[in-house]
């Protein structure tokens, strides 16, 4: 992941300040055809799931708890 800067985050209309460049990959991600979702247990799903590459996995990996906040920012909305 890029080093952020004070200025990599953007702050939404519930408070979450979220890191522009997970954002930005995500983006990226739902661009090539991938989309997400949050299952009934609050985990992360992916599919196509034949289109993540490792480092995609690696990076939804490592930013899951983030994905859940965007998703579930979706939900309410």
């Amino acid at each position: 992941m890029p080093t952020t800067t004070p200025d990599s985050f953007v702050t939404m209309r519930d408070g979450s300040v979220l890191p522009v460049p997970v954002l930005q990959r995500l983006w990226a991600l739902e661009a090539r055809g991938l989309k997400f979702r949050l299952d009934p247990g609050d985990d992360v799903v992916v599919s196509p799931g034949r289109l993540l590459d490792d480092s995609d996995r690696a990076f939804v990996t490592a930013n899951k708890r983030l994905i859940i906040t965007i998703l579930s920012m979706e939900v309410r909305a």
